[in-house]
């Protein structure tokens, strides 16, 4: 198999100049990162670029620049290395051992009291936290920044 080789013609056609475009790689394209992104660092499209690959790439590879804009790198990425889906996942809005609210819904009634995250994490995620008044360790969503909701 040859390589694609992208050929610029330029030739008169009514006495305008016309040029080739250029060829447009074939196969499937993953998303990279242009340079090395550390833990943490929420990603930017100049921070990523697709680049194509000979074979089908494996099935948490992401494959769009949407799903990569926006998040939150779990792991250091590095550059010309395909990009995992378990390797991002959504901006941090509570940090491990961070002072959180715990807010219990029951219809109509809200009640609110102060824990502590055990794990991190981002929107809708989710976490271990720990009730600060009673020390029993229970899971929550987090609901916004420092926020996490448990119970039903």
């Amino acid at each position: 198999m040859l390589p694609a080789i992208a050929i610029a013609c330029i030739g008169l056609a009514g006495g305008a100049a016309v040029a080739a475009e250029p060829a447009k790689p074939a196969g499937p394209q993953v998303v990279t990162p242009t340079r090395t992104i550390p833990v943490g660092t929420v990603i930017a499209a100049g921070d990523v670029a697709l680049k194509p690959v000979p074979l089908r790439p494996a099935a948490d590879v992401l494959q769009s620049l949407a799903a990569v804009v926006g998040k939150e790198a779990q792991r250091s990425l590095y550059p010309d290395r395909p990009i995992r889906q378990l390797e991002i996942g959504p901006i941090t809005l509570v940090e491990r051992n961070a002072r959180v609210i715990l807010r219990f819904r029951q219809g109509a009634i809200v009640l609110t009291t102060v824990g502590r995250a055990l794990e991190q994490g981002g929107m809708g995620q989710i976490i271990r936290v720990m009730n600060l008044d009673s020390r029993r360790t229970i899971y929550g969503r987090i609901a916004g920044p420092e926020t996490v909701d448990v119970g039903s």
